[in-house]
């Protein structure tokens, strides 16, 4: 708006005539406009219609979502914009942002963590100092800000073989949203750390799902199966930045098969007509066991009658009997047996 003072020559009778003159003869809306008239007063202000509006930015984008933090950018397709407001709405709440001419991109450092957010981007022309303003229309964003602290999260290549042909080939990428670095992760052997290392490698299309944590958290394990006997779990764990724990990214357990544990805790009864064996049964894979006797100071092994069935459970005990009468110093073990094998217990002897 602009100020127009004019200075009045003429006596005050002659004005006040001049002035009723013009107002009884006026329309309306020159006789509500005094700037309008033929006699202006002294002193008065004239509005300047609004600047023409920008055009609006267009193909705006989110190249960076993270806990706190979202950077936006956006083609400028004005040269007469003074600035750009940028809104972001959180449940219905809007917060008014600004960046300057010619900006193509803006970082919201106050981002909610763990929020779905609206932005709204808009071109701005202002004059008269900035109280006279024109907007253009706005480009839309939603996005997804990640929760804060965390846990490490991850997910595995589809190429991954988790034991299918007797041994381990793993692939994959981990985060944390804590911290954009790459994380230490180790391979895990039921609780014992086989191997650590940094998931620094590329994991191509990372980014594009989680927009500024970039494609260089990608790793892989290769380990064969344990030969030892029982059920193993083979972990990759995700060592924790920040808040929060360390995490497994993956868990597969497996089972080792062979011969069923020995007997253990013999002891020998001289019932007078036969000699009983008795044991701690270690196994619960046995199909049965056997009673072997040897005279020959352990060199050899018969086995005495035919096998028992298998003791229930594990670490109950059983018993077999020799009825012969062999001589002393005769030494007994028993023989537990399933399909891969057996294993013989430390002798008793008389």
């Amino acid at each position: 708006m602009r100020a127009i003072k004019r200075v009045v020559a003429v006596s005050a009778a002659v004005a006040a005539a001049a002035a009723a003159a013009v107002l009884a003869t006026a329309t309306p809306a020159l006789a509500m406009n005094p700037c309008d008239s033929d006699n202006p007063p002294d002193s008065c202000w004239v509005y300047d219609p609004p600047p023409p509006a920008p055009l609006a930015p267009a193909n705006l984008t989110a190249p960076s979502v993270l806990q706190t933090s979202v950077t936006l950018q956006w083609s400028d397709r004005s040269s007469d914009e003074t600035s750009f407001v940028i809104r972001r709405v959180v449940s219905g709440a809007s917060t008014y942002l600004s960046a300057p001419a010619n900006a193509t991109s803006f970082t919201d450092t106050a981002a909610p963590a763990a929020r779905y957010i609206d932005y709204y981007v808009s071109a701005r022309n202002c004059v008269d100092g900035g109280s006279n303003c024109s907007a253009s229309g706005s480009v839309h964003i939603a996005v997804q800000t990640h929760q804060q602290p965390a846990n490490p999260t991850g997910g595995l290549a589809s190429g991954s073989s988790l034991g299918t042909w007797g041994y381990y080939s793993i692939s994959g990428w981990t985060i944390d949203w804590d911290t954009t670095a790459p994380l230490q992760v180790s391979l895990v052997l039921d609780n014992t750390v086989l191997e650590t290392k940094t998931a620094n490698g590329a994991y191509a299309g990372l980014n594009a799902s989680y927009p500024g944590y970039g494609d260089n958290h990608g790793y892989s394990f290769y380990t064969g199966k344990s030969t030892v006997k029982g059920t193993h779990t083979l972990c990759v764990r995700a060592s924790n930045v920040g808040g929060g724990a360390d995490a497994n990214l993956v868990c597969s357990s497996y089972t080792v098969f062979g011969p069923p544990s020995a007997a253990t805790a013999l002891t020998l009864t001289n019932t007078g007509t036969s000699m009983v064996v008795g044991f701690t049964d270690n196994a619960n894979d046995e199909t049965g066991y056997v009673l072997q006797r040897s005279t020959d100071a352990q060199a050899s092994w018969l086995s005495v009658g035919s096998q028992y069935p298998a003791v229930s459970g594990s670490g109950s005990r059983g018993s077999a009997t020799d009825y012969s009468s062999p001589p002393a110093g005769t030494c007994y073990r028993i023989l537990m047996v399933n399909s891969y094998g057996n294993t013989p217990s430390a002798a008793v002897c008389s």
